[in-house]
């Protein structure tokens, strides 16, 4: 049983355009809520039950991660 790092919170995953020519799959992340190691089989399940709106797997997504202007506001002490 395979575990891995996983991140809940608000984010928004689809295909975005970055420039005229290409379009690329890309997960945007406004807020990470929690993060847990756990089996991803259960990600979906462990979601639902906590009342995330998504979560993100680093290790497994192919793409690109954009931190929004919103997540990066919240940094600041």
């Amino acid at each position: 049983m395979k575990h891995t790092e996983i991140w809940y919170g608000s984010m928004l995953h689809g295909q975005f355009s970055v420039s005229d020519d290409d379009l690329e799959q890309m997960v945007v992340i406004h807020s990470i809520e929690e993060k847990a190691i756990m089996n991803p089989e259960d990600a979906d399940e462990y979601m639902i039950a906590q009342g995330h709106d998504s979560y993100l797997i680093p290790d497994e997504f192919k793409g690109a991660v954009v931190f929004s202007t919103r997540f990066i506001k919240g940094l600041a002490p």
